[in-house]
């Protein structure tokens, strides 16, 4: 399976949770939820899309644009293609769900993304 091929199921299934699908690069693939659908759609991206491998996770601050996009970094090793999958909050307020229920090796990380960025992560039982 392509790059396009996996992107368009993954927008089939969750069109209305997700603002864009891309391919960055050959095997690199980008998805941003919407905030509502953020929880929803990792849980199906490790399920039913095979990305199971989670290898990191961090934030972007765009000062300019008074917003934080936390980005997480998981691997399809079926298809051996890297995903990015972000959500942008508010600058002056970042706060999401955390994803440690989906993929459990992102606790550190966002643990330090809470001490740069200052990103709340609910449901994180360590911060």
């Amino acid at each position: 399976m392509n790059e396009e091929n996996i992107l368009a199921d993954i927008m089939g299934a969750h069109s209305s949770q997700i603002e864009s699908a891309t391919v960055l690069q050959p095997k690199c693939l980008s998805v941003v939820a919407k905030m509502d659908g953020f929880v929803e759609v990792a849980k199906s991206l490790k399920t039913r899309f095979g990305f199971t491998q989670p290898v990191a996770c961090g934030g972007i601050d765009y000062l300019n644009e008074q917003r934080i996009q936390m980005i997480y970094y998981a691997v399809n090793p079926e298809h051996r293609v890297m995903l990015t999958y972000r959500v942008n909050m508010p600058r002056d307020a970042p706060k999401i769900p955390t994803l440690t229920q989906v993929w459990g090796a992102m606790d550190f990380h966002e643990r330090e993304a809470y001490e740069m960025f200052g990103i709340e992560f609910e449901g994180h039982t360590n911060m």
